[in-house]
């Protein structure tokens, strides 16, 4: 996709980050991949380049893989442009960790926060990690947004009293 706008964008962004790879999605939309080591030096760039605001981190499981890929969304307001980063982390729990960035994104320490509730992904610098957030305390340690996530065993824990979960069933009513 062209848009002459964003190829700028992506161009003088690239320049200044010769390490990570950027392109188009369409018009107002960038993507960029970066080294999960130099995610911080990134985001530093991304917020000089008129992008001051994180609007989310979200996360996506590759079992197969063996990876979990970390999307920062980011805004340019002026322009109205989305900026996709992605990196990708080891999944093994012991290795699946990555620095704040809350000192650059202050809304990160929420984002890292949920990240870390749903896919295990440890932020070092947060001192939040590990205060309650979302789950409660048994469910801590569970994450459900993985994708081996056992959903129905879980329910079936959680909810004793609910008789819906015949064995025999192929189907059933979550």
């Amino acid at each position: 996709m062209t848009w002459e706008k964003g190829e700028e964008i992506v161009k003088q962004i690239l320049e200044k980050a010769p390490y990570a790879e950027g392109k188009v999605r369409r018009e107002r939309r960038l993507e960029f991949r970066v080294p999960a080591d130099k995610i911080r030096d990134f985001l530093r760039i991304m917020k000089e380049s008129n992008f001051p605001l994180m609007l989310q981190i979200t996360a996506v499981d590759w079992p197969k893989e063996g990876e979990i890929e970390l999307v920062y969304h980011l805004i340019n307001v002026e322009l109205g442009t989305h900026a996709m980063v992605k990196t990708r982390i080891p999944r093994d729990l012991d290795k699946a960790r990555m620095p704040t960035v809350k000192d650059i994104y202050p809304a990160a320490e929420t984002y890292e926060r949920d990240v870390h509730d749903f896919f295990g992904v440890y932020f070092e610098g947060n001192e939040k990690m590990e205060m309650p957030w979302i789950l409660d305390d048994p469910e801590r340690g569970l994450y459900p947004h993985r994708k081996d996530f056992d959903m129905l065993a879980y329910v079936k824990k959680k909810y004793k009293i609910l008789d819906r979960f015949d064995e025999d069933k192929d189907k059933y009513v979550i």
